[in-house]
């Protein structure tokens, strides 16, 4: 936008604030807060009014709005639209103005605070409610070694990760002149956004990227600068404080296993420069979001490696042996109809569709990966028999206990919330902690209803536990005993005895009837 014109007297000093906004963010809408209201401005209030079904308002430019507690209807709309999203809120009242500044350009501040996609929904306080159980995967794509003398052979660096529960995945592999491991990728974890590096992928990758992902939203980064290197993506994570602890840096263990080094100096292994590539754009995409600190200080990676790679350690003439899962390559998934092909593609008439009967939404999540990878190891198989067997014979007990996961919410995605929710990093330096938000009480209320649900949640799942407890000794199946015991018990269970925080919580931390009509946690005295 020409200086001469931004500095004209026909543009506002909030108008200029919006166009240096908009610059930066030209293939975003905008969502311009003004008092109580969030504004379109021109090409956005074309896209707000065919999009929304917002009237246009009196004005020299096209101009809508809608009030503040809409925000979430409306930005999801355009989300699920295909369109990226930024809000963008005043950080300080008329009269913090004044007291501020009694020349120049008198208007209020206002700051970016989110950019949303597909790939990128927090499901925050002041957005929709959560609708889909599906993860919508952020997938970041790094290529090198290209070599027609090795048959086509390609090395890649992928990251992907779902952002409303914070789990990154992240891994490096070799693959075939088909990207047979790349199409078994994206068709086991639907990508909701791909970032890749501009003039970095050869042309059987952009194939695979563009005709099998049409519906996805694609975006070039540039080399280095956004899409950046190993090492340059290590010294990010060593400079700033996501993994601090106790005044020191301690690293997820995957990431510490993927490098060379100690704390002080990590470089990365030579198997995993891509994937640290790959990473490293995902942080710098997520950090344009402004969600990379609440993300990130999870501390949540995962390797990923392709199932045809995990070596087998003992030779035998069973391909089982060694192995735990088979591997339905790309292909396979799509012609059989095993899952949808993309984010966008419906369930119906795929075998997803016919035997997931979950209860709960983490639930579902983790079926349709034991779908794509099902079990071939007869051990586990016959251990998964064992525990349909052990729970076909209790039906009363399993009635009961589907009741119970049925009114269990999302603890995978609240938990995320709630750790957003309690960072200090984001109550100090993020523009939302300086936002002036107009329904404060509501988005309060709603904060700690999550809190709440959550609570209530552990408390709901833990009576499973107390269900199957006298059940334990008759129970054959180790698996079955090892989900449904207590840790704490002698019966080599897993599940973690949370019973004094539950109780300290429930009995003496505040009055949870009275936070959730106030707005306000008091702690009892």
């Amino acid at each position: 936008i020409p200086s001469t014109y931004l500095n004209s007297k026909e543009v506002t000093p909030g108008m200029r604030q919006w166009w240096k906004i908009k610059m930066d963010n030209y293939d975003t809408v905008l969502f311009f807060k003004v008092g109580k209201f969030y504004e379109f401005y021109h090409m956005d209030a074309v896209t707000g009014v065919k999009e929304l079904g917002l009237a246009y308002m009196k004005g020299k430019f096209a101009h809508a709005g809608f009030p503040e507690i809409s925000y979430g209807r409306y930005s999801d709309m355009l989300v699920q639209k295909g369109f990226k999203v930024a809000r963008v809120e005043q950080t300080e009242t008329p009269q913090m103005m004044n007291n501020r500044t009694n020349k120049g350009d008198k208007v209020v501040r206002r700051e970016l605070c989110a950019i949303t996609s597909k790939a990128t929904k927090m499901f925050r306080f002041n957005e929709g409610d959560i609708a889909d159980d599906a993860a919508a995967y952020l997938l970041a794509v790094k290529e090198s070694g290209f070599d027609e003398s090795c048959g086509g052979e390609s090395k890649y660096g992928v990251c992907f990760i779902d952002t409303s529960i914070g789990k990154f995945h992240l891994g490096q592999f070799s693959d075939d002149r088909q990207c047979s491991r790349l199409r078994t990728l994206i068709a086991n974890n639907v990508p909701a956004q791909i970032l890749f590096e501009r003039g970095g992928i050869t042309k059987k990758t952009q194939s695979v990227l563009h005709h099998e992902m049409l519906s996805t939203m694609k975006e070039q980064l540039s080399p280095g600068a956004e899409f950046w290197d190993a090492s340059k993506t290590i010294k990010f994570l060593q400079e700033n404080e996501y993994f601090h602890e106790g005044g020191e840096q301690k690293w997820p263990e995957t990431l510490k296993g993927m490098s060379i080094g100690d704390n002080a100096g990590l470089t990365p292994a030579e198997d995993f420069e891509l994937a640290f590539s790959a990473l490293g754009a995902c942080i710098w995409y997520l950090k344009k979001c402004l969600i990379e600190n609440e993300l990130l200080s999870m501390k949540k990676f995962e390797l990923y490696q392709p199932l045809d790679e995990i070596t087998v350690h003992r030779k035998s003439v069973s391909f089982t042996e060694g192995r735990n899962h088979m591997m339905l390559d790309g292909v396979t998934l799509t012609n059989l109809d095993v899952v949808p092909n993309g984010v966008d593609i419906p369930l119906e008439g795929t075998l997803l569709e016919q035997v997931d009967n979950c209860c709960t939404s983490f639930g579902k999540r983790l079926f349709k990966q034991w779908l794509c990878s099902p079990l071939c190891n007869p051990k586990s198989i016959n251990d998964r028999l064992d525990a349909v067997e052990d729970l076909m014979s209790r039906r009363s007990l399993v009635s009961e206990a589907r009741e119970i996961l049925r009114n269990l919410p999302d603890l995978e995605r609240l938990l995320r919330k709630i750790h957003s929710m309690g960072s200090v990093s984001r109550s100090k330096d993020h523009p939302d902690s300086r936002a002036i938000f107009y329904n404060e009480l509501t988005y309060s209320k709603k904060k700690i209803g999550d809190f709440l649900s959550t609570l209530e949640g552990f408390q709901k799942a833990r009576k499973l536990c107390v269900l199957f407890k006298d059940q334990l000794e008759t129970i054959k199946s180790k698996l079955l005993r090892m989900t449904i015991g207590m840790e704490s018990s002698t019966d080599a269970g897993k599940f973690p005895d949370f019973r004094e925080e539950l109780d300290f919580f429930f009995k003496y931390a505040f009055d949870h009837r009275k936070a959730k009509e106030e707005g306000v946690i008091l702690p009892k005295e």
